[in-house]
């Protein structure tokens, strides 16, 4: 996707199906000081990681019609299971620029090159196969063990991050591939870099770990060379529990969300 000059003052969508794309935002907020954005929870659908694809495709296209309707500039899905499933589509039917982000990680991992690396993901995008199939196109010889990890979320939604559970439910999932030699840690849910100290701290600070929000930050940067002049605002949309959203979203972002809207989406754009 080329870049172009931005002389374009309309803001930068981002949608998840909850808290976790907040993730994505922060790195957005810090590396476009001067972008306006429309955030997009859509928590009447949580988690969209059991879903069925059909399920998924369908949420994923109405929060892109909404940030359509809203004139937004681009569209980021900051959700990799909605990433997975639903990136072709929205891009094809799209009026403005969309991006995933599944393709920025690969494509890192792909420039780093590990000899083996571990995918942490929902289950429905660890079923994708999306992120082994794309790796290993580009270096067949990579091992890569794929990694379904449910309950990551829910725990990260609600809050229990750094507590004897979260540290039980990483000890259950990554257990297995703790002595396999790993050198990095792909986490494949915009929900997981909350846990990034539990992670350290389970491979004794020896494994890197990488996640999308800083990369597809630095993406967009570039994408949009020239900075707007806009003093930067944030406007915050949910689907359910605006209140919830208000009160733990300000721990992903490190600054307080003063503001949410509850809305309810409507029929997509296909």
């Amino acid at each position: 996707m080329d870049s172009f000059l931005n002389n374009d003052n309309r803001p930068i969508g981002v949608f998840d199906s909850g808290l976790g794309g907040l993730t994505v935002l922060q790195n957005l907020i810090k590396d476009l000081p001067n972008e306006n954005f429309i955030y997009l929870g859509d928590l009447i659908n949580l988690p969209y990681g059991n879903k069925s694809s059909q399920g998924v495709l369908r949420c994923a296209l109405d929060c892109a019609t909404f940030l359509v309707s809203q004139n937004v500039k681009c569209i980021i899905i900051a959700c990799n299971t909605a990433s997975a499933v639903a990136y072709e589509k929205i891009k094809k039917i799209a009026p403005v620029p969309v991006f995933d982000v599944v393709t920025p990680c690969v494509n890192e991992v792909i420039k780093i090159n590990k000899k083996k690396i571990a995918i942490l993901g929902t289950q429905k995008t660890i079923d994708s196969n999306i992120y082994f199939s794309s790796i290993k196109k580009h270096i067949k010889t990579i091992q890569i063990y794929n990694i379904a990890c449910p309950l990551f979320v829910p725990i990260v939604e609600e809050g229990l991050e750094n507590t004897n559970i979260s540290e039980a439910v990483v000890q259950y999932y990554l257990n297995d591939i703790l002595n396999k030699g790993i050198e990095q840690l792909i986490l494949g849910c915009t929900h997981y870099p909350i846990l990034f100290s539990e992670f350290n701290k389970f491979f004794n600070n020896k494994v890197d770990i990488l996640h999308s929000g800083p990369i597809i930050s630095q993406k967009i940067k570039k994408y949009f060379r020239t900075k707007s002049s806009n003093k930067q605002s944030i406007r915050y949309y949910v689907t359910d529990l605006p209140k919830y959203f208000k009160k733990n979203g300000n721990k992903f972002l490190n600054q307080e969300i003063k503001k949410v809207e509850k809305i309810t989406l409507g029929q997509n754009i296909s």
